[in-house]
């Protein structure tokens, strides 16, 4: 046991409440059956300063789990000796008694100690305890995990070793020292606001808020001079644009020596990109500039290597709209590459980032939603955390609070949609987060957007006569975006289920309710009254239409098992002629949905024109109406797509339905669309834009290979392409290893599979002590090979992240990025957009070739669509694609130039199918490539990785 004190400074208000901050380390999670203290920390905080540290590891005279060794890293050598709780419960209490008790997780350590204390015969601490997760969760919205580890890290806390009592207590105590600092700092209107929602915290959490919001009667704060206060909201100025002035065109530098001037010390000039900057360049101020494509090999700086010379090209009066892949990638090229690239041009470029206008926040019917008090904590915390969040934020973008629960009906009801939804005569009009981004987007040089935006806004961001620049990063997703935008679900189960919600909304018994709102209004309450009965002829309908759909093509389904989902594709010229709007059950179900719209309507304009009449919560329950109502909208929508798809595209259409066996007319949902772009980017993109550019790290399969052009719609004559190798030194840094014997997996052996993936995946991550990332085709794959695995000593010695079984994406590449030797097992979203550098990954193994399930419906469908045309859909589709996953995924492996890895795939095919080796000339060509047999093969990668392996950086 040991007692320290800290240092104090000088002035310290003694009169302010000690905090006293502690973590326990524990046998397990439960003290009623038997779990015991092995360690406490304790740090007391008083006024933002640390004046005294206790801690001391305990015996708790049982076998401490394993699991616990691994976590915390404390042995049962270590409390052989140590006091038992009994002898220093009365110091704990002392030390305890008349502090505030503060924990990360406080309804776990908090009630374990208490529960300690009563055994060892004290009473339950009297005093108040408060919960920094919660806090964190408020004071700091865009975190994005509020696990201490990761709180400390984005706050630059020092904090050595997780896990251990007395580390977590002092991390815990300087992250509580940042939160109250800021809780200090929240401008009183907010803080308010944050009291009035009555949030049920853990512990006595809330009334941190409370007595801040009281200490403010005699200590008023000043509004901070980058905020504002508009109808009850703190809400964040926005910085104007800097537009420069047009002038002489500057020079572009085409020499190495005049991008080193023009870098100075911010960049370094790279040989590679400097090629890449200059034939874009070149081809751009050609008198007849081409389309072009660029390859760019990992590390070569691709997104600076089109930015800067397309800047020059531009300037001063033309605008470059980039494109991406996700949001992600959007928010690094506008908060890194164009800040980089400022800090190098001679002259200002702005950038704005536009998305769809379900990603932002509509800031009315948030303020509405604060007038109500909601049943669900989760909702009431979420209301806190974006009162916080709009102090910080200038673009509304939901993105920016990383949420995993933006499904939720609560964000349904303040999403966006769109400003053509609002009110000009609205309160917050000129503050909508909307409304300030289309003015700014007058004023960019650079508006930056995704896949899907652009294929939907190409004429909005385009312009027919002075023709932006178009960069299309990450080309290879572009006609997916077409695909995917195209592909609707018409759920039965979730139009239903509005309905329904809907329906209580008009007359519900014991909420308030439409009628409520409108009962002395009597058109308003004539139109709520047909409301009603429209709602019910619309379900009616709704039935009807599912029974047809399953009278024509549910009954040809295969019966299945209980519960059994199955998939049965339709016949489009059938389809058409069920879907006419002309027929009866249509016409029904087009005619029902029309009413409600138009009662609707009715109700919104009456509404809006006594807009003054209204209390908040009518608002906010007209919101929740319209949130709802949106749901009927879009399903009217889908049916109208499928119904020009039918008629413009049948033969390069698909649909099908899926049917839950056990519900028949419950669980089913039509689902259809394109299954070839079909020169929809020629027609609906392109016109809009000067020639445009098209980029990526992985493009092509083959040099002869026709598909990206097929798939980007362009005419290989009349396009440039270019491909620049990553600068890195594979031949020393990487190896290849391909496994000749591995079994190809069918359905006949597929145990047989199972069994040999597990076992050589056993045999090269036992030996090898390092971060390994393991890419499968399909989640039941991993969760049969991760059954197997855990019958193996393996789960002793590492962690074992598997997606579906212990996480989403998310959560496991946070927990994966943090890891020392953690194996993570991981399918589809994990072939790219992974970016692990250094020491994070160092093994990747690639179980199976990645091809798309020949049985599944879009697949087969695309496959019998390229044999109508005359094409092979091996050599076609299926290879090439198969051969650009496979190299996006073996790109996970080396990210820097001081990067060293193996990448084993264990799929024979590779070394015995023609093909194979058309699939492993798509590789860089100084990657050593190695075939063995998998003892070899094994053998060798755990030799290269012992040589070259290097512990975490700390």
């Amino acid at each position: 046991m040991k007692k320290q004190k800290t240092t104090r400074r000088a002035k310290r208000d003694k009169q302010a409440p000690i905090y006293a901050v502690v973590d326990l380390e524990t046998t397990g999670t439960n003290v009623n059956h038997g779990d015991r203290i092995i360690q406490i920390g304790c740090v007391l905080v008083q006024d933002g300063q640390i004046i005294n540290q206790f801690e001391t590891k305990v015996n708790p005279r049982e076998k401490i789990p394993y699991t616990i060794v691994q976590l915390t890293g404390i042995h049962n050598q270590d409390v052989r000796h140590a006091p038992l709780f009994e002898d220093v419960a009365g110091t704990i209490y002392s030390l305890l008694s008349g502090t505030i008790f503060v924990a990360h997780n406080v309804n776990f350590d908090f009630p374990f100690l208490n529960a300690e204390l009563e055994r060892a015969g004290y009473p339950q601490l009297p005093i108040p305890a408060i919960d920094t997760v919660t806090m964190s969760q408020i004071l700091l919205p865009t975190a994005q995990s509020f696990r201490l580890r990761d709180l400390t890290s984005s706050l630059a806390i020092e904090h050595d070793h997780p896990h251990s009592a007395v580390s977590d207590a002092e991390a815990t105590a300087q992250l509580l020292i940042d939160l109250l600092d800021r809780l200090h700092r929240l401008p009183t209107l907010t803080l308010g606001k944050i009291v009035d929602l009555q949030l049920a915290l853990p512990q006595r959490t809330s009334e941190v808020f409370a007595q801040e919001l009281k200490r403010r009667v005699d200590h008023p704060l000043p509004l901070a001079d980058d905020l504002y206060v508009s109808h009850g909201l703190v809400l964040h100025k926005q910085r104007p644009l800097t537009v420069d002035k047009p002038s002489a065109a500057p020079r572009y530098p085409s020499t190495k020596r005049g991008k080193a001037k023009l870098f100075g010390d911010q960049l370094t000039v790279r040989t590679v990109q400097s090629k890449m900057m200059n034939s874009i360049y070149n081809n751009y101020t050609h008198d007849e500039p081409k389309n072009m494509i660029v390859e760019a090999g990992t590390g070569s700086g691709k997104t600076l290597g089109y930015l800067l010379p397309l800047s020059y090209v531009a300037h001063p009066d033309k605008r470059i709209v980039v494109s991406t892949a996700t949001n992600l990638l959007q928010q690094q090229i506008a908060q890194q590459a164009v800040h980089q690239l400022n800090g190098v041009l001679p002259f200002k470029m702005n950038a704005v980032v536009v998305k769809g206008n379900d990603h932002y926040l509509d800031l009315a019917k948030f303020a509405h939603s604060l007038s109500v008090i909601e049943d669900s904590k989760l909702v009431q915390l979420l209301k806190a955390r974006i009162l916080v969040w709009l102090i910080e934020t200038t673009s509304g973008d939901l993105d920016e609070l990383n949420l995993t629960t933006q499904q939720s009906p609560y964000f349904t009801e303040i999403r966006h949609h769109g400003v053509k939804s609002l009110n000009p005569a609205s309160e917050l009009y000129n503050d909508d987060f909307l409304v300030r981004r289309d003015k700014r987007l007058k004023q960019a040089n650079i508006v930056i957007t995704n896949h899907a935006y652009l294929v939907a806004h190409a004429q909005e961001l385009g312009d027919g006569t002075r023709r932006p620049y178009l960069v299309v990063d990450e080309a290879q997703h572009l006609s997916d975006s077409i695909l995917h935008r195209s592909r609707r679900s018409f759920s039965f189960p979730r139009l239903r289920t509005a309905i329904h919600v809907l329906a209580g909304l008009v007359s519900n018994g014991e909420d308030r309710n439409l009628a409520d709102i409108f009962a002395d209004h009597a058109l308003a309450s004539y139109n709520v009254e047909l409301l009603g009965g429209d709602l019910t002829t619309l379900d009616e309908a709704l039935n009807r239409f599912q029974q047809a759909l399953y009278r024509q093509f549910g009954q040809q389904t295969t019966a299945g098992g209980e519960n059994e989902l199955i998939e049965q594709e339709l016949d489009n010229q059938q389809l058409a002629q069920l879907l006419d709007v002309s027929g009866p059950v249509m016409m029904d179900l087009e005619q029902a949905l029309g009413s409600v719209q138009l009662h609707f309507s009715a109700l919104q304009h009456i509404f809006n024109q006594q807009a003054d009449r209204w209390l908040p919560s009518d608002r906010y329950l007209m919101s929740q109406f319209q949130s709802q109502m949106a749901k009927l909208t879009a399903a009217d929508a889908t049916l109208n797509k499928y119904n020009e798809t039918l008629r413009q595209r049948r033969d390069a259409a698909a649909f099908w339905l899926t049917i839950r066996q056990s519900s028949e007319y419950s669980a089913m949902q039509l689902t259809g669309g394109l299954l070839a772009v079909n020169h929809y980017l020629t027609e609906n993109v392109y016109p809009y834009f000067a020639q445009p550019l098209f980029v990526g790290a992985t493009l092509f399969s083959s040099s002869r290979s026709r598909y990206l052009y097929q798939q980007l719609d362009l005419d290989r004559q009349s396009t440039l392409a270019k491909r620049f190798a990553s600068p890195f030194d594979y031949q020393q840094h990487a190896r290849l290893l391909v496994a000749t014997d591995a079994p190809v997996p069918n359905r006949k052996n597929n145990a047989e599979y199972v069994r040999y993936l597990s076992r050589t995946i056993y045999q090269l991550t036992k030996q090898t002590d390092c971060q390994t990332m393991i890419l499968f085709n399909s989640l039941v794959m991993i969760e049969q090979v991760y059954s197997q695995l855990r019958g193996t000593d393996l789960f002793d010695q590492r962690d074992i992240l598997a997606q579906g079984i212990t996480g989403g994406r998310e959560k496991l590449l946070k927990q994966f990025a943090n890891g020392k030797n953690a194996i993570l097992l991981g399918a589809a979203s994990f072939w790219e957009g992974v970016d692990l550098p250094k020491t994070a990954l160092e093994l990747l193994i690639i179980t199976r070739l990645p091809f798309d399930a020949p049985d599944e419906v879009m697949t087969r469908a695309y496959h019998d669509l390229l044999k109508r045309e005359g094409r092979n859909p091996f050599y076609g589709a299926a290879l090439p694609k198969a051969t650009m996953r496979l190299r996006q995924g073996v790109g996970r492996l080396i990210r820097t130039a001081d990067d060293y890895g193996v990448a084993a795939i264990l799929d024979s095919r590779l070394h015995s199918r023609r093909y194979g080796a058309t699939i492993l000339k798509s590789f860089p060509k100084d990657l050593p490539i190695m075939e063995l047999p998998t003892d070899q093969l094994v053998a060798t990668a755990n030799n290269f990785i012992k040589k070259n392996h290097r512990h975490p950086e700390k």
